[in-house]
């Protein structure tokens, strides 16, 4: 196979290339000769007999190449001029070739294919707009090169399509260095640069794409350049969507490939559709106010600044493994921490009556003893229960103990909590007390628990007895509270039930 490109490895698009094509041939054992023409810097008559005189003599010695395939406009020229001569019945591929027009031209050809490189101006302009939208008036750099021209013209052909785009046309080669410098320092606040060609100027100096870029970002620093091809992007060029010199190369490698294996290159249509990835350059970026969420899906940024976006982006398999396997995490934890707050509720709730059970109001009770923090409590019996339960059975006591729970959760609140013991016994913690408080709350429990109770038995009255004592006012012993309480009921039931006591009033009398 014989390769030939328009440019030389200086030029930042050929290793790209390059390196596309031949992974795009990958599985077929082939020889390729390189020849390189370096038409941004040799590009007179000359120099075109020179590298003709040479191509000639390689071709004639040879005589043994089943393939030719050429990149960029000025090799698709030379080829088209010399195919006759040279090389009549050998299949043609080309890519990288700006003009349209000699795209198409060349795929007319007999046996030959390729790929016409086109530049996805619509995207570009879309995204200026999204972007920079105070930004109106369009500066499009090129030059008189072979592909300078062929960019020009397609960019003309979009521009028909736009009367609304302000744009001037900055022809490099028409301008010396110190011209350039000038009307760049003229563009202000209102200007975009669209940067398609620049290899050469008006003094015949040549500019590789380095060079060029640092000159366009040095004389225009405050304006943003767009670029349509990833090269150098990250010299001052802000990005765009970018022609993809690697991934038109792998595509091109591909119908070399095919056409190897004994595929006609007449029945592989031109490729005209746009080959492009979005790049952008971090520091542009950072000067111009863009964030990576206002770039197209999957773009590429250069030097972009190291943080977790970036590395899920880069490791997105081991990224969602990860998040995966944190969710999962966080809903075993959420699993284990409910269940462990529903056991911890469960073995605090009394099952019949769902109030909460002896655990719970002594360690509400110890709390309170802890605190040294004046507190009540309130001790409470169903009058005659066992009578209830040996005449009408089990489960009309249960009923009656479920009913006078209902009443005391009623009663309940911030300042008084109440618990269910064991069989018919009931205790009350209340806060802020003392005794005027507790006899209140002893009356409300009397005037709440009075009246008749509905059971499958049918309908039952019932008395209760209170005891209840206060802390620091019955005792300085806050842990001896309970034992006060119990003494107060006690007398309450010595006395005929159905009533309260206050511990106070036991030691007045």
């Amino acid at each position: 196979m014989l390769f030939i490109s328009s440019y030389g490895f200086s030029n930042a698009a050929v290793p790209d290339q390059l390196s596309g094509f031949e992974k795009g041939i990958e599985g077929v054992n082939v020889d390729i000769s390189y020849e390189f023409m370096d038409s941004d810097k040799y590009y007179g008559s000359l120099d075109i007999q020179n590298f003709d005189r040479f191509v000639k003599y390689k071709i004639f010695s040879v005589r043994a190449y089943d393939l030719i395939v050429v990149a960029d406009d000025s090799a698709l020229r030379y080829a088209i001029n010399n195919r006759e001569e040279l090389f009549p019945d050998v299949p043609l591929v080309f890519m990288g070739v700006n003009n349209m027009t000699e795209a198409i031209t060349a795929s007319a050809m007999s046996n030959a294919t390729g790929i016409a490189e086109s530049p996805d101006f619509e995207s570009n302009y879309a995204l200026m707009k999204d972007l920079f939208p105070m930004r109106t008036h369009l500066n499009v750099v090129v030059d008189s090169s072979v592909a300078g021209q062929g960019d020009y013209v397609e960019f003309m052909k979009f521009r028909d399509n736009h009367p609304e785009i302000n744009s001037t046309v900055i022809n490099t080669s028409y301008y010396t260095a110190t011209g350039l410098e000038e009307v760049l320092g003229g563009l202000d606040g209102d200007d975009i640069i669209l940067f398609l060609d620049f290899s050469v100027d008006g003094e015949k100096k040549n500019y590789s794409l380095k060079h060029a870029s640092d000159f366009l970002s040095a004389y225009a620093p405050n304006v943003p350049i767009f670029r349509l091809t990833s090269t150098d992007v990250g010299h001052g060029v802000f990005g765009g969507i970018s022609y993809s010199y690697y991934n038109a190369g792998e595509i091109a490698g591909d119908v070399a490939r095919r056409i190897l294996l004994g595929e006609p290159a007449d029945a592989i249509p031109l490729k005209s559709t746009t080959v492009s990835t979005p790049y952008f350059d971090q520091d542009c970026m950072d000067k111009f106010g863009i964030v990576y969420s206002q770039l197209p899906k999957g773009s590429v940024v250069i030097n972009e600044h190291e943080n977790l976006a970036k590395f899920y982006r880069e490791n997105t398999l081991i990224s969602n493994l990860v998040i995966i396997i944190l969710i999962l995490l966080v809903a075993i934890i959420g699993i284990l921490y409910a269940t462990n707050i529903r056991r911890k509720k469960i073995i605090r709730t009394d099952f019949l009556t769902q109030m909460p059970n002896r655990k719970k109001i002594m360690e509400d009770i110890n709390q309170a003893i802890t605190s040294l923090a004046p507190y009540g409590l309130i001790m409470l019996d169903v009058d005659r229960f066992k009578l209830i339960n040996d005449t009408y059975g089990h489960k009309v006591g249960d009923e009656i103990i479920i009913g006078v729970g209902e009443r005391l959760k009623k009663l309940s609140g911030k300042d008084v909590t109440f618990a269910r013991l064991g069989g018919d016994e009931f205790c009350g913690l209340f806060t802020a007390a003392n005794p005027e408080k507790g006899k209140k709350i002893c009356e409300d429990i009397i005037k709440n628990v009075k009246g008749v109770f509905k059971t499958s038995a049918g309908d039952i009255s019932l008395t209760v007895s209170i005891g209840c004592a206060t802390y620091p006012e019955d005792t300085n012993d806050a842990g001896k509270l309970l034992e006060c309480a119990d003494t107060a009921l006690y007398e309450t039931k010595a006395n005929g039930r159905n009533g309260y006591t206050l511990f106070g009033s036991i030691n007045q009398s």
